[in-house]
């Protein structure tokens, strides 16, 4: 693997290690700590979790291609659209054919529910591209109640192991610079 690999697999380490011991220390705290009207602080962190894990999986995706070619620009690849295609067509990988890719596209639309939509789908989710949202988050196996995303800790882990696996995917089929 590249060192732009590794290094996102350790940020991918180090995001769930960091997730892991604050989602410790916060089942230490009782409810009556935190007062009856604050959001539960385990719920934040679930998401804040998720969209950090998702943000080292478009860094890399992004820093890879633009290492392996220099010439394209970082608005040819502002969006994941943008980002399968220029991989296609620039870094001689097909993306889709990475067995969870789905999965990854869900955790990236339940990220964009999150910082978007404060935690639900956004109109534009749901009114541009509502059928393949929902079949993406299926994939990623994460829960809606409705339009909202409910985020657990077992979506965390699965984050983390499918971007783990795309990471390497990514980075040992991609040519070396």
């Amino acid at each position: 693997m590249t060192a732009l690999g590794e290094a996102a697999l350790g940020q991918l380490l180090v995001r769930v290690a960091d997730y892991r011991t604050l989602l410790r220390l916060s089942e230490e705290q009782t409810c009556s700590d935190r007062g009856r009207h604050l959001r539960d602080a385990a719920v934040v962190r679930h998401g804040n979790a998720l969209t950090d894990l998702v943000a080292v999986l478009e860094s890399f995706t992004v820093a890879r291609l633009l290492n392996l070619r220099p010439a394209i620009s970082h608005n040819q690849v502002m969006k994941w659209t943008d980002r399968l295609k220029m991989w296609k067509n620039q870094g001689g990988v097909e993306l889709t054919t990475f067995t969870h890719m789905q999965a990854v596209l869900g955790f990236v639309e339940v990220r964009n529910a999150l910082e978007h939509g404060l935690g639900r789908l956004t109109e534009r989710q749901l009114a541009q591209h509502r059928d393949a949202v929902l079949a993406y988050i299926a994939a990623a196996g994460v829960r809606l109640d409705g339009d909202r995303v409910l985020i657990a800790p077992e979506d965390v882990g699965r984050c983390s192991d499918v971007g783990g696996d795309f990471i390497r995917f990514l980075d040992l089929s991609a040519p070396k610079t």
